[in-house]
């Protein structure tokens, strides 16, 4: 099974954009997909679109770097 993150781009600050999580897609062996919606964007600026990205994992959103398992850091 492959997650999908489910985004809309609520704008950007400082060249980097600002992205609000609303659901997720789930794509299954057979290629079946499903949607679970947790928020829908309302407001002014709301232009009905969301963004389907490949979910990423925490360490590699965030940039932060992930040691091998029984590997030590260095100091």
């Amino acid at each position: 099974m492959i997650i999908y993150d489910i985004l809309y781009k609520r704008g950007e600050h400082e060249g980097k954009a600002s992205w609000l999580k609303c659901g997720i897609l789930l794509e299954k062996e057979g290629g079946k997909r499903s949607i679970k919606i947790d928020t829908v964007p309302v407001g002014p600026d709301w232009n009905g679109w969301l963004v389907v990205s490949e979910r990423k994992e925490r360490a590699e959103r965030e940039g932060v770097s992930v040691l091998p398992p029984g590997e030590e850091v260095p100091f």
